[in-house]
């Protein structure tokens, strides 16, 4: 007779994603604690406390977001907004988004709100990367000169919680970028190297379009990053970004990509561009990761909504949905670090019990950029489940009023 392995929660018939080879096949996944134990064709003595019928859907390994600004109630940014940034687990589990990097939100002076209350009540897994600026996003502009960066207590701080506290962050954009030029990204990435952790830049200055950030980008990717730093916003078509002034993409991207460094699209609400990113792509260089930069504002007002939303997006520029989708897990946990990768990025016995299931929604899907163009594409993405941590997370209703999907194109 054969012997009964309890499991507390088994998803049966979905289509997984293998991110090692960016497939998807019909199979079944079994839970037991905060671990998957078997995977694929699975045994019926194989009992669950929990069963959930996949047939339809894909699931994938937890959806991971790089680019976010989650450390809600941290920031009042005007008198008739109550706050700029999102909660953690709206923009997460509630979401079908299992782990966040908050990019930049809190500098020196204030995440210990975010490392010591928003993450350790958050249900999702949430890292941070600790803005060069002593106030971070909490103060628009956080770096006015540089007055505004303290190099000592930026270290100290990172330092102190690099369980996670994971990077630095800065933003090549005005009045910063324009006052100190290339000191900026050298300050910032002074700070990283002391402190033996990542720099993520900012690239494209949305608000100043300066001359500076333009002519500091082909220094930036060119000689100062190295390698596992992280350039966001890709697909920015603002001065200073991967397009230069002849309107191709800079070389020095290139560059860059040889020597390791990763390239994160990060959404945003002005940072992407359709017409930026075919020239990007037509250039020869694909991103690794992509992330919804997703902030209170953007994700009901737009254009990132989520980071679904922004997988679609994604797609909609001719991109396959099981790469974009290894974009979203295999690849991000790849850049957080070898063993993440291992327990995060893949579905096998012994890793992680971080999954995401989707309903992937075909048809002509209406998707925006920063500049209110409008791209069709071929698949829409609905978050039907959320695991973390072996345990099941409810999804929210979603954030446009018809709830998770874009509208159709119009006939």
């Amino acid at each position: 007779m054969t012997e009964t392995v309890q499991c507390d929660l088994r998803i049966n018939g979905g289509k997984l994603l293998n991110t090692d080879t960016a497939t998807l096949a019909q199979g079944d996944i079994a839970i037991k604690g905060d671990q998957v134990i078997a995977i694929e064709n699975i045994p019926e003595n194989y009992v669950a406390a929990r069963t959930i019928d996949a047939t339809g859907l894909v699931v994938t390994p937890g959806i991971i977001d790089l680019h976010t600004h989650v450390a809600g109630g941290l920031r009042r940014s005007s008198p008739y907004v109550e706050d700029m940034m999102q909660e953690a687990d709206t923009a997460g589990v509630h979401s079908g988004v299992t782990t966040l990097v908050d990019a930049g939100s809190c500098g020196i002076a204030n995440i210990g709100g975010l490392v010591n209350h928003v993450i350790p009540n958050a249900k999702t897994r949430v890292l941070a990367l600790l803005n060069v600026g002593s106030l971070g996003v909490n103060r628009i502009p956080e770096v006015t000169s540089a007055l505004d960066i303290e190099h000592d207590a930026a270290v100290a701080t990172i330092q102190s919680r690099k369980d996670v506290i994971i990077g630095v962050k800065a933003r090549m954009v005005s009045p910063g970028i324009a006052e100190l030029g290339i000191d900026l990204p050298k300050a910032a990435k002074s700070i990283s190297d002391e402190a033996g952790v990542r720099l993520m830049v900012h690239v494209g200055d949305t608000t100043g379009q300066s001359d500076q950030a333009l002519n500091a980008a082909p220094e930036i990717l060119g000689e100062l990053l190295t390698e596992n730093d992280i350039v966001t916003h890709s697909f920015s078509a603002a001065r200073g970004g991967l397009i230069g002034a002849d309107r191709t993409l800079l070389r020095e991207a290139l560059d860059a990509r040889a020597r390791g460094v990763k390239f994160d699209i990060g959404v945003g609400g002005k940072n992407f561009s359709f017409d930026a990113a075919k020239r990007v792509l037509d250039g020869g260089l694909m991103p690794d990761t992509i992330s919804s930069d997703v902030t209170l504002q953007s994700r009901y007002v737009g254009t990132s909504f989520s980071q679904m939303d922004c997988i679609g997006k994604v797609i909609s520029l001719g991109i396959g949905l099981e790469d974009a989708l290894v974009m979203s897990t295999r690849k991000p946990a790849a850049i957080l670090g070898p063993q993440t990768e291992q327990m995060l990025g893949c579905m096998a016995p012994g890793t992680h019990a971080d999954l995401t299931i989707l309903k992937i929604h075909e048809g002509e899907w209406q998707y925006i950029d920063g500049d209110g163009v409008l791209n069709i594409g071929p698949y829409a993405l609905e978050p039907v489940s959320c695991i973390r941590a072996g345990q099941v997370m409810p999804i929210d209703y979603g954030p446009r009023e018809g709830g998770w999907l874009p509208n159709r194109k119009q006939s």
